[in-house]
Order: C-alpha cells, then sequence, then structure tokens
C-alpha cells in the first residue's frame, strides 16, 4: 500500500482556487450574466426538393382502329408517370393534360367521345409535396415507410382505424386522403369542362369513398378501396363510382375489396359501357351479372408490375398452359377478349398505366378490340400513346 502525502502548500494553493471559482460563480448569477455552455451539433437531414425527370418523346403518337362513322369513339389514354411527376400537383396535371390536348389538336373528340385513363393514376397523389428522402427509395414499399418515418406524429391517430397487413400505410392513406381526393376532383374536373369530354379518370385509392352533393368525398375511418371515378363533360363527378372486388398481392396488404354486385356500368350519351378494374377482366361471375344488360362496351383502366401471380390467376383462369404465357398473352388471351360474349358488348379497350416508379418498371400492353376480332396494341410501353376506337 502506497504512502499517499500533500504537501501544506499545495493544499493552500488548492483552497485557493476553490474560493476564487466560488466567488466568480456568484458574482455571474448576481449579476444576470450566463456562462456559455457548449453545445454539440445536432445532425439534421436536408429536405432536399427532387429534380424532374426529363420526358424522352416530344409527340405522342394516336394510333387509330377502325373509321369515324359518327357513332362515337372510346379513347385509351396510356399515361407514362414518373414517381416524382406526383411530388407537384401541376408536374402530376401537366403529364394527363399533354395526353387530351394531343386527341383535341388532332380533332378526334366529338359528342360521342368518352376518354378512359388508367387504374392508380391518382394513386401515388398520396406523396404530394414529398421530397427526396420518400423519392430516392429503391421501390413504393421502402417508400412507404419513409413517409411513415416523416410523418409518423399525423399518420398516429388514425392507426386505430387500420386493420390490414400495413397499418401504417393504411394510416398514411387515411392521413392524406382528402388532400389526394380534392387534388383528383379538381384537376380531371376542370379537364373534362376544359376539353369537354366525359372522361373515366383510372383510379385512385381513397377511404370509404361517396359521391355527396356533386362532390367526391371520404371518410378517413372507413375502409380503404381502389375506386373508379367518372367525370361528365361539364365537369361533374358521376355514378357509379367501382370499387376494385379482385386484389393483387400488393393491394391485399392495405385494401378491402369491392362488392361483386355493385353497380358498374357508366352511362354517357351515346354509350353504356362496363368498368372492369385490372385484374377484374380475369373473373367470368362479374360478365356474367351484366348478361342481357344493353352494353356498348367493356373498359378496363389497369396496372401491373411484372412477374403476375400466375398461381392466383388460376382461381380464374382455367388453362393448364397459362404457366407459358407472358403476361400480355394472359392479358388478351384470358381477359376482355374472351368474357366479352357473355354480355351484350361489342367493344373492348384496356388501358395500362407505364412508367418508372422508384426503380420499378410497368408492364402491361394497351389494347383495343372492335368487333370482337380488329384489335390494336399500343407501339411503346416506354411512351405515352393514344389508342382510338370507332365504334
Amino acid at each position: 500500500m502506497h504512502n499517499f502525502y500533500v504537501s501544506t502548500s499545495r493544499i493552500i494553493f488548492f483552497l485557493i482556487l476553490v474560493g476564487i471559482t466560488s466567488f466568480t460563480a456568484h458574482s455571474f448569477h448576481s449579476t444576470g450574466v450566463s456562462v456559455p455552455v457548449p453545445s454539440l451539433p445536432v445532425p439534421t437531414y436536408e429536405e432536399n426538393e427532387i429534380s424532374r425527370e426529363e420526358k424522352s418523346w416530344i409527340t405522342i403518337p394516336i394510333q387509330t382502329n377502325g373509321a369515324d362513322r359518327k357513332y362515337g369513339n372510346i379513347i385509351s389514354m396510356q399515361a407514362y408517370l414518373h414517381a416524382g411527376d406526383f411530388s407537384k400537383e401541376e408536374w402530376w396535371a401537366e403529364r394527363i393534360e399533354e395526353l387530351l390536348k394531343t386527341g383535341k389538336d388532332a380533332n378526334i373528340y366529338d359528342r360521342k367521345t368518352i376518354i378512359i385513363f388508367p387504374e392508380h393514376i391518382g394513386t401515388g397523389l398520396v406523396f404530394l409535396g414529398q421530397k427526396e428522402r420518400v423519392f430516392n427509395q429503391p421501390n413504393w414499399k421502402s417508400a412507404f415507410d419513409a413517409f411513415a418515418s416523416l410523418h409518423e406524429s399525423e399518420i398516429l391517430p388514425h392507426l386505430e382505424f387500420s386493420k390490414k397487413a400495413q397499418p401504417k400505410w393504411e394510416a398514411a392513406f387515411r392521413y392524406r386522403a382528402q388532400t389526394m381526393a380534392d387534388t383528383y376532383q379538381l384537376t380531371f374536373a376542370r379537364l373534362a369542362k376544359q376539353y369537354s369530354v366525359p372522361i373515366l379518370a383510372g383510379s385512385i385509392i381513397l377511404p370509404a369513398p361517396k359521391i355527396v352533393a356533386g362532390k367526391l368525398t371520404v371518410d378517413p375511418k372507413g375502409p380503404l378501396y381502389n375506386v373508379s371515378v367518372s367525370f361528365s363533360a361539364d365537369g361533374r363527378v358521376m355514378d357509379p363510382l367501382v370499387r376494385k372486388t379482385i386484389l393483387t398481392e400488393d393491394e391485399e396488404l392495405i385494401l378491402e375489396p369491392g362488392d361483386s354486385t355493385q353497380d358498374r356500368t357508366w352511362v354517357v350519351p351515346g354509350w353504356k359501357v362496363a368498368i372492369f378494374l385490372g385484374h377484374e377482366v380475369f373473373n367470368a361471375a362479374l360478365y356474367e351479372r351484366l348478361r342481357g344488360k344493353p352494353l356498348d362496351g367493356l373498359v378496363s383502366p389497369a396496372f401491373s408490375f411484372p412477374k403476375m401471380n400466375v398461381e392466383k390467376m388460376k382461381t380464374y383462369i382455367n388453362d393448364p398452359e397459362i404457366g407459358n404465357l407472358s403476361e400480355n398473352e394472359i392479358w388478351i388471351k384470358h381477359g376482355l377478349s374472351k368474357h366479352i360474349k357473355i354480355t351484350r358488348a361489342v367493344e373492348s379497350v384496356q388501358v395500362f398505366l407505364h412508367g418508372k416508379f422508384f426503380e420499378q418498371e410497368t408492364s402491361g400492353k394497351t389494347f383495343n378490340i372492335r368487333d370482337f376480332v380488329n384489335k390494336d396494341e399500343a407501339s411503346s410501353e416506354s411512351q405515352p400513346r393514344i389508342l382510338n376506337l370507332y365504334f
């Protein structure tokens, strides 16, 4: 054990220092002077605006099936979007209006024209106003995770109403529902009125959507649906709101299926068409409900990522060779063209949303079939296209 010895002089020096320190602190306190306390910098994340993707086209080609006999036409608007187009209302609206203006300039609209946009064209509005941290994600699932992390306090009150496999993603849609519905309705109502054409505005994910006094309304506490909304040529929201009944695996994570007995016939001047959203085209029972009813055409807003779940499709498709078919062959062979003769419709149209959503590319070939046999397909899946089918 070591001896511990401190000299008397050192002890006196130490006591003097303590006295000086105490006196100084007391002086600062009595005069109101504060002593600066060093602090460590708090790391922050720079929330940068995203840069808009340059479009790869100068003009939008129009493909025509049939001749203008003044009976009317169905026009498919194959939109091409990037995920970032949903960050600003004006960017999103510009991509939609670019297609409508092209058709107007080509003089292909008349009083019996109807226009069909693709499925989920409004769904990305959940990311309206978001910045780099959300849009620099590799896929939509991680983008939702980033969104939920950024808006944790805002989505928290909506979690109690979320019952599906991904409650935070579900709550995100509830939190953004009114903004999404307002933006979607204002944009398509304005464009339908401006171009004097009825528009089937693809679809959008909303909680418990309804039409009340001519306005698209939502209930953030209600179940989420993938719903198709149509607009008259004077900009009014129209019945029916068609809620998708056959959901994809991804949609099942957050959505409820619609009622298979719902009305899906859209009536506009010159036309009665039945609306099928995406994978609904494979379900023969949905066509049976239309048997004998007056119909001119079948229209299907659609959206698809590659690698369709063939096993799930076997629930609706009785074809032992389905595993040998490409996705486009499955859509065309086993969808609208297979089942149309169950109904009284003659024309069929399916239009896909295309683009790059985060790092995922879409698939699906936009097509129409006139008089059961005269088929036209979009010449590109990597740019917007307009397919015009004359009745």
